[in-house]
């Protein structure tokens, strides 16, 4: 009996605890960054003082902005190399059965810069036309701020939607294809546009899981901030919850992706060789 591949995606996780391993590093170096960032920016003495002149001054030297800025540039090329690892371990495990960090960590360095590719341009594609559409309805358009809202916020959220749709296997096309950041992003849009219907499937459903997990963290974030006021150590477990969901979801998300492009490339080929 065929498995769905929502179940198969959890069945991977179960049989692989190296995928996990990824999402654990970035948050402790994520962490570590921005305790850094509160350190050599002065805002973490000036919070332990609650000097609020102080922290006025600081702001104003423009000293926690630049470091700021420097965190977030730092924090995203280390971002990319471990989810370039995790990408890698993907790969591994689906197209082998099994992997390791070593294999991971080869992966990354062979595909850094194209995954860097990717997402610096995915982000621009996704900035640079809502930039517009905010420009042409707030400056250009003779509306009111309420219309120009009105209208901003259904038209940005379609575009997102249709955006994330298109996008949506742009990384298993650099795995498993082994292609540039172009080649990838031509590929992917490519794909989805021949594959529309089961894009769309997989879309649903992660947006379906990711709504159920926002409700869940919200309940369970209520119940954090009651338990605080009853015992620290309760909250505190209730944090951890919240944060292991988190890291559980987002390693399942990219599984699950994965997993999705790949039934689907197999089901085209299998169909095609069976017409020839």
């Amino acid at each position: 009996m065929k498995v769905p591949l929502f179940t198969e995606s959890w069945l991977i996780l179960k049989k692989n605890k190296v995928l996990f391993v990824p999402n654990v590093l970035l948050f402790a170096i994520q962490l570590s960054l921005f305790g850094a960032w509160l350190w050599l920016s002065g805002i973490g003495e000036v919070v332990i003082q609650n000097d609020f002149r102080r922290f006025l001054d600081l702001i104003a030297s423009g000293k926690p902005v630049i470091f700021f800025v420097v965190y977030l540039f730092i924090g995203m090329l280390i971002e990319n190399f471990i989810l370039t690892a995790k990408y890698g371990l993907i790969k591994g495990v689906l197209t082998k059965g099994k992997t390791s960090l070593k294999e991971g960590m080869q992966f990354a360095q062979q595909y850094y810069w194209t995954s860097l590719g990717i997402h610096v341009t995915s982000t621009l594609i996704v900035v640079i036309p809502l930039l517009l559409i905010a420009i042409v309805l707030f400056l250009l358009l003779p509306v009111s701020k309420l219309v120009a809202v009105a209208l901003f916020i259904p038209l940005a959220l379609m575009y997102l939607a249709y955006i994330t749709i298109r996008l949506l296997f742009v990384y298993p096309v650099m795995a498993f294809h082994k292609k540039g950041a172009y080649s990838s992003l031509k590929e992917d849009f490519h794909f989805v546009k021949t594959h529309l219907h089961h894009t769309f499937v997989t879309w649903l459903i992660l947006v379906g899981v990711l709504i159920i997990v926002s409700i869940m963290k919200a309940n369970a974030g209520f119940v954090t901030e009651l338990l605080y006021g009853q015992l620290f150590f309760l909250g505190l477990v209730g944090v951890f919850v919240i944060l292991a969901l988190e890291i559980l979801v987002s390693v399942w998300e990219h599984v699950f992706i994965f997993r999705s492009y790949l039934a689907e490339r197999r089901k085209s080929r299998g169909l095609s060789e069976a017409k020839e």
